[in-house]
């Protein structure tokens, strides 16, 4: 049998899948559409000069920091250190757009990709300074029945409000 030549090949943009383009136009007439997704169907030549590039995942983290490289790490030299999530195609670093292109290609499969999210201030202030320092002390009796308690107060390291 004969192979398939590249240049009849074509990818889609969205979900990466290849066809073979002459097989697209005998069952569909067209083969500017992915059969998949409907997304745009690019031939392979136009993205010969992309490299893959490799989306780790730190275990430790469950894959929440993360680390994107152009080269694949020999994953048993590291031990349980990273994972592999997604091994896909890209322009190198040096082409327009750098790497905010390759990240706007790896969200077009993990949309949640180097999203990071802002950490919240705590809600608890003092009333009296508006520091977030706040410690929880145990109250030590109570006035009405003169026993000791289950109940804390909350109390400003700086200004030493009870609250």
């Amino acid at each position: 049998m004969g192979t398939i030549k590249e240049e009849n090949n074509c990818v889609c943009g969205q979900c990466g899948s290849s066809f073979n383009k002459m097989f697209l136009l005998g069952k569909q007439g067209n083969a500017e559409t992915c059969p998949m997704c409907g997304g745009e169907l690019k031939t392979e030549e136009d993205n010969s000069d992309w490299i893959t590039w490799y989306y780790y995942g730190y275990k430790s983290d469950n894959g929440k920091t993360t680390l994107l490289d152009d080269s694949p790490i020999d994953l048993t030299q590291h031990g349980d250190t990273f994972f592999l999530i997604k091994e896909f195609k890209a322009p190198p670093e040096t082409a327009p757009g750098g790497l905010e292109e390759v990240k706007r290609i790896l969200r077009t499969y993990i949309p949640d990709a180097f999203v990071y999210q802002k950490k919240e201030e705590p809600k608890v202030r003092c009333p009296r300074c508006g520091s977030a320092k706040v410690e929880l002390m145990p109250k030590k009796f109570s006035l009405i029945t003169g026993f000791a308690t289950n109940q804390y107060d909350r109390v400003c390291v700086y200004c030493k409000k009870r609250f």
